[in-house]
């Protein structure tokens, strides 16, 4: 009977670390597309490109076009990093809430990350020579229940 008993309860704890293992190799996102546990994000990739001699920011990852509109969740990091394949200096810069890049040289990049629980539309900007106006990204919340 004390065999039995020992068994019984080695199984069930093995079974309770089973179980943990399962739950904590899927909550890494190694089955889902994301992970359950850490707060989820957005990453994209914006390019500063001179096209017919105008300053551009080109979509590269996560996004298309020249000078796109930005779109993120509310309590989403929203991961943006941009790149300068441009000849000239640039510095991307975020209007309200004051966040920018480094100085990039060409060749150069750098990641900002935007965050918001509220709703907001923010402009983005080259502010390396002039203050000029690229595009907008918004922060818009999701409601997954309707």
């Amino acid at each position: 009977m004390d065999r039995e008993k020992r068994f019984v309860i080695v199984a069930l704890v093995g079974g309770f670390a089973a179980l943990g293992g399962i739950i904590l190799f899927t909550g890494q996102g190694y089955v889902r597309h994301v992970n359950i546990f850490f707060p989820e994000e957005i990453r994209q990739t914006l390019e500063f490109q001179n096209i017919d001699g105008q300053t551009v920011v080109v979509g590269t990852i996560g996004n298309l076009g020249v000078n796109p509109s930005l779109i993120s969740r509310t309590e989403f990091a929203y991961i943006l990093t941009i790149k300068n394949a441009d000849t000239k200096p640039h510095l991307f810069y975020v209007d309200t809430i004051g966040v920018k890049t480094k100085l990039l040289e060409s060749g150069q990049s750098d990641t900002i990350i935007i965050q918001s629980k509220q709703e907001a539309t923010f402009q983005y900007y080259d502010i390396a020579e002039k203050k000029q106006l690229l595009g907008t990204i918004q922060i818009k919340r999701v409601n997954l229940t309707e």
